[in-house]
């Protein structure tokens, strides 16, 4: 039998997920069910067989039996799978790569939503002359995924060393354990800045302090569950029509940069992503809203 739990080459990919690239716990969690639901299925064959030396035919097996799953859901899958298996061949666990030919289907990406000005403003503007902490804290949140574009793990793992007050500056640790600078804007530091005393003034009341930037209400590092919940407070006090998520913050980040002009590249480099493709997505959003803007406008639309 295959434990999901205890194989020396699923425990060695897992630490590879943990310890080397410090992927966020929801990935890991992603990865182990897909891996898991390979290792059921593979415990259900009679033999079963030997993960290090899997044929490629099983797997186009497992592959069929995923059918009729969404193909969003057989192409996330499958892409497991295959960095599972490029992972054990890349470190010579095992001798060949079963996974290497493994095809996943194409599917097609909604183009991501983004907010209006006017919404997103109404989001991040702290009520007037609140002296609740977490009053303060939730609106420096919205404010923080907004003016630099963060994912929710990069908002989530800042320290207050990472601030940089004087440049106007932050620095995170992506994806790939990648380090990167963001910008975050003049009208940002001082609510970032009356933030931070506020902060300072809740933990002087505890013992010790944390070094995170967002704190909970036992003045440690906020969990990115809580931090979603924040979002979704503060998005139903506005009873806004649309969902919004953190990461609909920072679409709305790239989208807004876009339109106002900036260069795709710049974008890029801002978000984190590895790839220029990945930000393109946000080019064909640009020239859906400026379709809109002609058909609205222009007098022969």
């Amino acid at each position: 039998m295959i434990s999901p739990t205890d194989h020396p080459l699923i425990s060695a990919f897992k630490a590879h997920l943990q310890d080397e690239l410090r992927s966020p716990q929801n990935t890991i969690n992603s990865y182990m069910g897909d891996i898991r639901d390979l290792a059921e299925f593979l415990n259900g064959m009679d033999p079963v067989p030997d993960l290090a030396d899997l044929k490629p035919f099983i797997l186009y097996q497992f592959v069929q039996n995923l059918h009729p799953r969404k193909d969003s859901s057989v192409a996330r899958k499958i892409s497991a799978i295959r960095r599972f298996f490029t992972f054990l061949a890349k470190n010579g666990m095992i001798a060949d790569n079963p996974a290497r030919d493994l095809e996943a289907p194409k599917v097609q990406r909604p183009l991501p939503s983004f907010m209006t000005i006017d919404d997103v403003l109404r989001l991040v503007t702290p009520p007037k002359n609140s002296q609740d902490f977490f009053e303060i804290r939730n609106a420096m949140i919205m404010r923080m995924f907004y003016a630099t574009g963060v994912r929710i793990s990069e908002c989530r793992g800042l320290n207050v060393v990472d601030l940089d007050l004087t440049e106007n500056t932050l620095r995170v640790l992506g994806k790939g354990n990648k380090e990167r600078v963001i910008p975050f804007g003049r009208n940002t530091q001082p609510q970032l800045k009356h933030y931070l005393s506020v902060r300072y003034l809740y933990l002087s009341s505890m013992d010790g302090a944390d070094e995170a930037v967002f704190i909970n209400k036992k003045g440690r590092r906020i969990s990115d569950g809580a931090m979603r919940q924040v979002v979704y407070d503060m998005v139903e006090k506005l009873s806004l029509s649309y969902h919004v998520s953190p990461h609909t913050l920072r679409h709305t980040f790239a989208t807004h940069m876009l339109e106002s002009g900036a260069d795709v590249r710049a974008i890029q480099e801002l978000l984190g992503h590895a790839s220029l493709s990945t930000t393109q997505k946000y080019t064909h959003l640009n020239a859906d809203y400026l379709m809109k803007v002609y058909d609205k406008c222009h007098p022969r639309s």
